[in-house]
């Protein structure tokens, strides 16, 4: 057996990276950004989906693809702005907090990117068993 034969694993390690970085972030920010919640409601969103999700139910594998999805692409433009930022976000950010949003938003993208990895290589290695 191999990760792609369970993605409820990738599921739930996803999940528990976004709730344990959007928690950090929501934490070590003393303005206490609301934005900085999204991530943990997703992840508690992703932990419900992951029993339907190991018992192979399409409808709650593509709801938890498209939820993985948007956070990907949300998180990883997030990264790049966090990386690379405007000149007007080098003065709104020191240096620490740049640091600390790209490491946040680097490990929540890539989590993220790794858990649709899972899932379509799933789909296909299903759809190929299915043809046999």
């Amino acid at each position: 057996m191999n990760i792609v034969d369970r993605p409820d694993i990738a599921n739930n390690t996803h999940a528990a990276v976004l709730i344990g970085a959007g928690l950090t972030s929501y934490l070590l920010n003393e303005n206490r950004p609301k934005t900085a919640l999204i991530p943990p409601v997703a992840g508690g969103a992703l932990l419900l989906l992951s029993s339907g999700v190991k018992a192979g139910n399409r409808n709650v594998a593509h709801a938890a693809v498209g939820v993985t999805s948007v956070l990907s692409v949300m998180t990883g433009v997030l990264f790049s702005k966090a990386v690379a930022p405007t000149a007007e976000a080098k003065l709104k950010f020191k240096p620490k907090v740049r640091q600390r949003r790209a490491s946040v938003f680097g490990l929540m993208t890539l989590t993220g990117l790794a858990a649709v990895g899972v899932y379509v290589a799933g789909f296909i290695q299903k759809r190929k068993q299915q043809q046999v």
